[in-house]
């Protein structure tokens, strides 16, 4: 039984591009991740403890 390097068969294999509905959830996540940051530092900078 041959050994398998995981490694070297990532590296061999061919890039794939991101699908249309990959790049629209990958910035709906990073659109949310903003917002929901401004609206963290909104609250802390309006209810400070």
């Amino acid at each position: 039984m041959a050994k398998v390097n995981i490694a070297d068969e990532l590296r061999n294999q061919p890039a794939e591009p991101l699908l249309p509905i990959e790049k629209k959830l990958i910035g709906w996540s990073f659109g949310l991740g903003v917002a929901l940051l401004i609206v963290l530092g909104v609250i802390n900078h309006l209810l400070p403890q």
